[in-house]
């Protein structure tokens, strides 16, 4: 069992929506020239249409499921950060720079833009 298959299977669901279709559509055409050429006054076929139907279904429910966890995901960070995200940020700040100075160091530089350096710029 693949350890990351709790990160990867959302993207897997929604990739097999959108792929599902297109599978669907291959078996069913082939199912079908072949019932075609073999016909003997049974549609045999129209089965493997219906049991694709219902795996396209399956994929679109998966998908959907997976897009509004991951909406009702980010509908609560964005909430939880309308709350707390700036206290929160400068109480992190404060007690960086309180416990471990040259670490608020390079939370300060990784936060600050970097200055543009143009051709007449000497830079070290």
């Amino acid at each position: 069992m693949n350890p990351f298959s709790f990160v990867t299977q959302p993207v897997k669901h929604v990739a097999d929506a959108v792929i599902m279709p297109f599978k669907a559509l291959f078996v069913v055409g082939l199912t079908g020239l072949i019932n075609a050429m073999t016909y003997q006054g049974v549609w045999w076929f129209k089965w493997v249409a219906l049991g694709m139907g219902i795996a396209v279904l399956v994929s679109f429910a998966r998908a959907a499921k997976t897009l509004v966890l991951l909406a009702l995901v980010a509908w609560v960070g964005m909430k939880i950060y309308q709350r707390y995200g700036q206290a929160a940020r400068q109480s992190f700040d404060d007690w960086v720079a309180k416990t471990q100075p040259q670490a608020a160091q390079v939370l300060q530089a990784l936060r600050t833009p970097r200055a543009e350096t143009g051709p007449g710029t000497a830079s070290s």
